[in-house]
């Protein structure tokens, strides 16, 4: 774009069919003048080259309905004869901005512009058909706020391609970002800078000697994109003075405990402390705590505990089968004092008592027999068991087996019908103990027989049916006519 003193007369022409058109020619010029020499031939060819398809391609951002031109990131690449532009779309009470690539036009002065100024108001006076190459040549900033990339330019007077390939310019970043940018994509390269210090920390202590500090950061801008860190320290330290601090008190050690209060038993003694180590100065705290320290002491028992007598000794826990009895005593001649020590041995002797043979607990006393018409020598069998201590009545057999040798004493009672002649015995074994003959005319009688023998142990005891002439049932029962047959141990 050219610049004119009056808006009218403005011709719009491609910059860059300008700057090919020297090219070409100065290529053709410099081509003549170096013919004798093969490198600056070949040098130049290359870079006349390069220049002339480079300017042709311009990176132009391209986005569309974008509220701030800034949030724009896309590139286009422009052909020839093209440069870039920015329209903006009033939408409300704001607008839209769209950015690309656009065929140079001729752009029309509109509006009160100043002269000499090219290019439209971007949020008032921009058309579709005015735009502006936002690059270094001929650039209305006004119209173009948006610069990046294409502030980011390559120098004009080397070749980036070329110097690659003879001196790696890319990996060279520092001259790189001032030569080849562009080409080598370090367009958005950022070296840190220093922010300002921060100010000095406050002194690290109230009193004496301590330090300040003070911090800066690398932010003003912060490195980014392989730019280069900030060089040089990122803090600093100094000295900084206060008064003298004062001095807290400390205990200094205990001293030796001092005589107990007792002789014997249990007293007390004392110790002491001073705060002098150090004692407290300029205002410094005092020791927090006592100075005197109360303890128990123990300078031996004043009396040993000794036993009194034995008691009597107390009645026997049984009166046979084996049983004890005690005796006690107490340490109480004297009692042990506080610290004294208590008797030594039991307070308490047991022995044992009560071992006479206990006699065994045997009693039986069943009733009730099934069978009313017994044969001669059958064993009366009493099924209704009411006492049968120690177990040896068996009301299945009828029979009585001594547990244990001893004297016992039975007795049974059998009820007959009347006008019969009827007889039973207590056996003792095949022996004969007691027997018992019943006869009334008139009613029911009810005979007894008893018997007292000694019986050795499992020997059997039994009542037996001894004689009868008579058929039917001549044996009676019921509540008060009661057949029975007992016994009871009586002594071992």
């Amino acid at each position: 774009m050219l610049f004119t003193d009056n808006p009218d007369d403005i011709q719009l022409t491609s910059g860059f069919e300008i700057l090919r058109t020297f090219q070409r020619s100065y290529c053709m010029i410099r081509l003549e003048m170096t013919r004798k020499q093969t490198y600056t031939f070949f040098l130049n060819i290359f870079l006349c080259l390069v220049n002339t398809s480079f300017v042709v391609s311009l990176g132009c951002y391209n986005c569309t309905n974008i509220e701030n031109v800034n949030n724009c990131t896309n590139i286009s690449q422009c052909g020839n004869g093209q440069s870039c532009y920015l329209d903006f779309v009033p939408s409300g009470e704001t607008g839209v901005f769209n950015l690309g690539c656009i065929d140079n036009q001729k752009c029309m002065a509109i509006g009160d512009i100043a002269p000499g100024m090219v290019g439209r108001n971007v949020n008032k006076l921009q058309l579709k058909t005015c735009h502006e190459c936002c690059s270094t040549d001929n650039c209305n900033k006004g119209l173009c706020e948006h610069l990046k990339p294409t502030v980011c330019i390559d120098s004009e007077k080397v070749d980036c391609a070329f110097l690659n390939t003879v001196a790696n310019i890319c990996r060279d970043i520092q001259h790189a970002k001032t030569i080849c940018p562009r080409f080598c994509n370090l367009c958005d390269l950022v070296d840190g800078e220093w922010a300002d210090w921060s100010a000095w920390s406050s002194c690290d202590v109230t009193c004496d000697n301590g330090t300040q500090s003070r911090y800066r950061t690398c932010t003003d801008p912060a490195p980014a994109h392989g730019g280069s860190n900030c060089t040089g320290i990122d803090n600093e330290i100094r000295m900084c003075e206060r008064q003298l601090c004062p001095v807290h008190g400390q205990w200094a050690e205990w001293l030796e405990w001092e005589a107990c209060s007792v002789s014997c038993d249990i007293g007390i003694q004392r110790r002491h402390r001073t705060c002098s180590n150090p004692a407290p100065e300029r205002f410094g705290d005092h020791c927090y705590g006592d100075t005197m320290d109360d303890g128990l002491c123990f300078p031996g028992p004043c009396a040993n505990g000794g036993w009194s007598s034995w008691g009597t000794w107390s009645n026997c826990t049984v009166a046979c089968g084996g049983g004890t009895m005690t005796r006690s005593r107490t340490c109480t001649n004297p009692l042990p004092s506080e610290q004294g020590k208590d008797c030594e041995g039991d307070p308490i002797q047991v022995t044992a008592c009560g071992n006479a043979v206990c006699l065994p607990n045997v009693a039986f006393n069943a009733y009730w027999v099934d069978d009313l018409s017994p044969a001669a020598g059958q064993t009366m069998v009493f099924t209704r068991v009411l006492v049968n201590e120690g177990g040896a009545y068996n009301n299945s057999t009828g029979e009585f087996r001594a547990p244990v040798d001893g004297t016992y004493t039975f007795s049974a009672q059998m009820c007959f019908a009347n006008n019969l002649n009827l007889y039973f015995d207590i056996k003792v074994g095949e022996i004969t103990y007691a027997s018992s003959y019943a006869f009334d005319a008139n009613a029911v009688s009810c005979s007894t027989a008893q018997a007292v023998a000694t019986v050795k142990k499992h020997q059997k005891v039994i009542v037996q049916w001894t004689h009868t002439t008579y058929t039917g049932n001549y044996i009676v029962r019921g509540d008060a006519l009661r057949n029975y047959f007992t016994g009871i141990l009586v002594h071992a």
